[in-house]
Order: structure tokens, then C-alpha cells, then sequence
């Protein structure tokens, strides 16, 4: 193999492999990267074995081939060439390296042959869906703070894919707090099954998106999920599990409701909480006519107060929340108006956009 690449494409690719490939492995070729250079192109791909992704970029081909490298150290290394260098990789069979030269500079790494390189099995991925890449990046990015991460129940390690009619929706929670989000499709659902696409693929995925406009296409069976780009594509393992029934949680008779709005609601649960306990977070909403009261009490009898004023008409409620989780949602409904929904007995409280009914967060109370 001997190529030439631009720093800057070279170095935009192998940015999307460094999560994938984990830091300490015990096969070492999981933590090289494969490269293919043929037709114009070089291929890149890494896996774990759960998830792979795999991209072609332009390149000067002089000799093709295919060999492994070490993924961090090829990173690195391009990383630290000047912005506007050629990058050439060249193999010499004959010590087992490759050579790679910019500038003034070379260096040589060991490689090893792609026969040992674990490739994800083709599948029949039976069901596909075209979809605007925002909207994907929506229903993502707006659930993903609310997946679980305890080993024990790794069916809510995860965000929920599954349709109801024309809508695509999205859920993740970790049993404290949900989150859901739905956009609608112009296209048929037929025998969609509801999938759970695992923790480490969605922030992968969420990642790939920052920098895509176009329209995307998803296919999926059973077990596998795969995202399909121009010039990349990831295809991953699903979670093999049933994800609980989450509407059963969602109350429906919260009548009691508090509108504020996110910017100065937010900004208030951050001063107040300051003085919260680091374990906990925990603040308390003491919620009269048209006024609610945040107050938050700590360690060696520190504590914090302040007054919102709100629109809110009926009994007077007072209810406990951790800090954190309000932040969280707060951070994705950053500018508007928003609603609180809250029950008299020890229902969890629905927060919802005013401007944008399409999302729905859930968040359960803390105990006094």
C-alpha cells in the first residue's frame, strides 16, 4: 500500500473513529485501525465488535492495499502535522511497518494483516426509513441525557425507536426521570418493531450528525441498526431486550399547572441549588398563586432561597425535585415558555415546551 491524503480530510475522518475503539482491549487488533486503499479512495474502519464504522475519503492511491494500524498513534501522529500537510502512508511488507511521511518528519508503525480483523456479519436488514438528518438529530440529542446506566437493567441503557401511525418517536429514561420526543414521517410504517439502539452507538451517532444536512437512511432488523451516509456508514448491535411500558408511567390527571419561563426558571434552580448536597441535589418548589419559591438547604446549616414569579392558580403545593434532573430538561427547552404539570399526591411532574408540544419530559419527585 502507498497513498497520499489531505491533513485536514485525513484528520476529520479519524475523528470519528477514537470512541469507537476502545482504549484497552484484550484482542489487540480492536484497537487498530483497517485501512483499504483501492479505486481512488481509502477506506477506513474501526469496530468493537458492537458497533462499526466504517468511511471512505479521497486519497491518492499509487499502490493499493489493505493492512491494520494503531488507531491512537496514527490520531496523534496526523494530529500534530502542520494544517496544510500531505500525509503519506507507505507499507514495507518486508519489516512489517508503514511509514508515514509529511514535511520534514517520518515515522514508522507496526501493522498487522486484516485476516485477523473482525468485520460485522452482513444481515438482511429488512425494514428502512429516509429521514431529514435534523430530525433524527432532534429525537436523539432531546432524549439521550434521560438513558439509564445500570449494568442490572440494560434494557434502559438506551434510546427507545418505534412508531405510532406517522410518527417516530423516541424515549430513554433510567426510572428517576423520561424523556420523549416524536417527529412525524411522511412514510409508511408497516411491520416496524420497536428497537433499543444501545448508549455508546447514539452518542455516536448524535456525533456523525453535527456535521451532516443531507437526508439519511436508516435500515434495521431485530439486531442490527445501520446508518447510511455518502461516504460513511455505522452499523451496530441493538440491545436484545424489552423496553418497559412507558406510558403506563406518563400521568394523565396531572391537572395542577405551573407556566413559567425556561430561561429565569432555570437560572434560579442553578443559583439556589449551589448550596444543595453534592449526593443529592435536592430542591424544594413551595408553589402558591402566581409565585413559587425555591429553596435548597446543605451541609453545616447552609441554605439558599429565592422567589419566581409564575402563572399558577389553585392549591398550594410543595414538592421536591433533584436539581439536576430540572437542569437537564431545562437545557433543551433553553428559550420560551414551558409547563410544569404537577399532581397533588406523588405522581412525577410532566415538563413540556408551550412553542414545541412534540417533547415531553417526566422527572419523579424526591421524598422530604
Amino acid at each position: 500500500m502507498d497513498l497520499s491524503v489531505s491533513k485536514k480530510i485525513f484528520f476529520q475522518s479519524l475523528s470519528h473513529f477514537q470512541s469507537v475503539v476502545e482504549k484497552r482491549n484484550t484482542i489487540p487488533i480492536l484497537s487498530n485501525l483497517k485501512l483499504k486503499a483501492y479505486n481512488g479512495s481509502l477506506e477506513v474502519t474501526a469496530t468493537d465488535l458492537a458497533l462499526e464504522i466504517s468511511e471512505k475519503i479521497l486519497a491518492n492511491i499509487k499502490t493499493e492495499g489493505e493492512l491494520t494500524i494503531p488507531s491512537q498513534l496514527l490520531f496523534d501522529i496526523v494530529r500534530k502535522a502542520p494544517e496544510d500537510s500531505r500525509i503519506e502512508l507507505r507499507e514495507e511488507s518486508e519489516s512489517g511497518q508503514v511509514f508515514i511521511f509529511f514535511g520534514d518528519s517520518k515515522f514508522s508503525l507496526p501493522y498487522l494483516p486484516t485476516s485477523d480483523f473482525p468485520e460485522m456479519e452482513e444481515e438482511n436488514l429488512n425494514q428502512s426509513i429516509s429521514l431529514d438528518s435534523k430530525k433524527l438529530s432532534y429525537l436523539l440529542n432531546d432524549t439521550k441525557f434521560s438513558m439509564g446506566v445500570d449494568e442490572s437493567r440494560q434494557y434502559l441503557n438506551g434510546i427507545y425507536f418505534h412508531h405510532i401511525e406517522n410518527k417516530l418517536i423516541a424515549v430513554a429514561t433510567d426510572g428517576h426521570r423520561l424523556s420523549k420526543c416524536q417527529v412525524i414521517c411522511e412514510q409508511n410504517f408497516t411491520d416496524f418493531e420497536g428497537i433499543i439502539i444501545p448508549k455508546k452507538t447514539v452518542f455516536e451517532i448524535t456525533k456523525i450528525l453535527e456535521n451532516v444536512s443531507e437526508s439519511i437512511k436508516l435500515s434495521f432488523s431485530k439486531t442490527k441498526i445501520k446508518l447510511d451516509l455518502k461516504n460513511l456508514i455505522l452499523t451496530s448491535k441493538l440491545l436484545n431486550a424489552n423496553f418497559p411500558d412507558y406510558e403506563s408511567v406518563i400521568p394523565k390527571k396531572n391537572e395542577l399547572i405551573m407556566k413559567t419561563d425556561s430561561d429565569s426558571f432555570a437560572e434560579t434552580i442553578d443559583r439556589v441549588s449551589t448550596v444543595s448536597s453534592e449526593k443529592f441535589r435536592t430542591v424544594k418548589l413551595d408553589i402558591s398563586e402566581n409565585l413559587c419559591v425555591v429553596s435548597s438547604f446543605g451541609q453545616e446549616k447552609s441554605a439558599g432561597t429565592e422567589q419566581l414569579k409564575v402563572e399558577y392558580s389553585g392549591p398550594n403545593i410543595n414538592i421536591n425535585f433533584n436539581a439536576k434532573y430540572i437542569l437537564d430538561v431545562l437545557s433543551i427547552l433553553k428559550k420560551g415558555e414551558i409547563s410544569l404539570s404537577f399532581s397533588i399526591d406523588t405522581a412525577p411532574t410532566v415538563l413540556e415546551s408551550i412553542e414545541s408540544p412534540d417533547s415531553l419530559y417526566l422527572i419523579m419527585q424526591m421524598r422530604s
